[in-house]
């Protein structure tokens, strides 16, 4: 198969260089082969157990992908992916990936904790790579914006983020609902989500002790850029690490990234103003059981200038249905975002399918407008491969979890309500809640752009 990129430097030079100076190497696609026929496009997958399972699985099925290299700092997840793409070299270090494959690689898939998700993405775009990254896009507020800031620059490059549910044709559907205005000025949006609520753990002190690291494990990889931490047996890998605050970003960055898409993506909403956590149960490991997180947003024509609220709720949380424009009868379904006009209320499930309208308390019948929509990982490869933009790139992507990560920073300084300058990228007056803002790295793991 014919290297997409200039080998006439080596590989290890290649992707040094790359990462030394944040520079992508143009805004490259796939290159031609003999006759003028498009190669495939060769996709490297970083996370291959869980939604890396499904990630990988969703991106290889796509008839003009070859899968030519696997990473995971879990061998048992990688000789599961293995047995699967038997023609992929495995690697259980990103960082020596590129740098014996970085010629080769067209495109990199992320779907790692969210501690890691930064510095692996912005690896790649700086090495000129397309990147199609899990939510939430990134772990700190800043690392948000650098990958955002980093992908507004490098337009020819191809992103998308896991928020599979987006590409969906009735979510788009709904987004351009919203977009036509059939709620009318938008006055303000709850949305929440019935996790954590026994899926993983939050709301507890940093567990004591220490077990024996399995075989199968890297948990120097594992832990990446965070603080060094013994290893607890199921207290982080595979799945609990999601309520940790070293690793996370808790029910607001797991969730939060699916569900208000349909009311965040349209409305183009821009800088919180304020927010305020309300929650009892913070600790400095975990995030919150139970919170609801309330953000003010500044008008704009969609709320005829008006501030637009925002409201999100998890755990066994959910707001009043008399307060949304709904009957007080009305049982509201888990997993929501709920947009409130002026004219109308719009409920849109995580997935768009089953949106329910009401006017005036009553609900009506409200035939969504056309919009495309697809497969949310082949819709990425065809952007890769020269063909429209994704649907979630990550100059949206930046933004919302950008957002999410603001809320979900505020629980360290739970039930006060603090004002939010966009510009600063800073909380006013909180020197200690600042500190948070921008991820601190463990010696050896800094990256170009972050």
């Amino acid at each position: 198969m014919t290297d997409h990129l200039s080998t006439n430097f080596g590989r290890r030079s290649f992707i040094k260089s790359a990462a030394a100076t944040g520079v992508v190497l143009a805004g490259w696609r796939p290159t031609l082969g003999r006759g003028g026929v498009l190669q495939k496009t060769n996709v490297a997958s970083v996370g291959v157990g869980g939604m890396g399972a499904s990630d990988l699985g969703q991106i290889a099925a796509h008839p003009e992908v070859t899968m030519i290299a696997l990473c995971d700092v879990d061998r048992g997840n990688l000789r599961s992916a293995s047995k699967k793409h038997p023609d992929a070299k495995t690697f259980v270090d990103y960082r020596e990936m590129f740098d014996t494959m970085g010629d080769r690689i067209d495109a990199v898939s992320v779907t790692t904790p969210d501690h890691m998700h930064a510095v692996i993405a912005m690896t790649a775009m700086n090495a000129g790579k397309h990147v199609y990254c899990q939510k939430p896009l990134a772990h700190s507020v800043h690392e948000c914006r650098a990958l955002r800031e980093k992908a507004i620059a490098n337009p020819n490059l191809a992103t998308q983020m896991g928020t599979q549910n987006a590409s969906r044709v009735m979510k788009q559907r709904c987004m351009q609902g919203v977009r036509d205005g059939i709620c009318g000025r938008i006055k303000e949006i709850h949305a929440w989500s019935d996790r954590p609520n026994g899926w993983w753990p939050q709301g507890n002190p940093r567990g004591a002790g220490s077990d024996p690291v399995p075989a199968n494990l890297e948990w120097d990889l594992w832990l990446g850029v965070a603080a060094n931490r013994p290893y607890l047996g199921k207290a982080y890998h595979p799945f609990a690490w999601r309520g940790v605050r070293d690793f996370g970003c808790g029910a607001l960055g797991d969730m939060a990234c699916h569900i208000v898409d349909a009311a965040f993506q349209p409305l183009d909403l821009g800088d919180p103003k304020t927010v305020i956590c309300e929650a009892t149960d913070c600790t400095d490991d975990q995030y919150p059981s139970t919170e609801i997180v309330k953000m003010v947003f500044a008008g704009n024509a969609q709320s005829g200038g008006e501030d637009i609220p925002f409201t999100w709720y998890d755990g066994k949380v959910l707001p009043q249905s008399s307060q949304l424009g709904l009957p007080a009868e009305f049982e509201l379904p888990q997993n929501n975002v709920v947009i409130v006009g002026d004219k109308a209320t719009l409920i849109v499930p995580q997935g768009g399918d089953g949106y329910r309208y009401f006017r005036k308390g009553v609900e009506r019948n409200m035939e969504m407008p056309q919009a495309p929509g697809g497969n949310h990982w082949h819709l990425w490869v065809d952007h890769a491969r020269g063909g429209t933009p994704s649907l979630t790139p990550l100059d949206y992507a930046g933004k919302v979890s950008e957002t999410l990560a603001i809320g979900a920073l505020a629980s360290r300084n739970p039930n006060q309500m603090m004002e939010w300058d966009a510009k600063g990228m800073q909380f006013v007056g909180q020197p200690e809640l600042n500190k948070y803002v921008t991820r601190k790295y463990r010696d050896g793991w800094d990256v170009a752009g972050l």
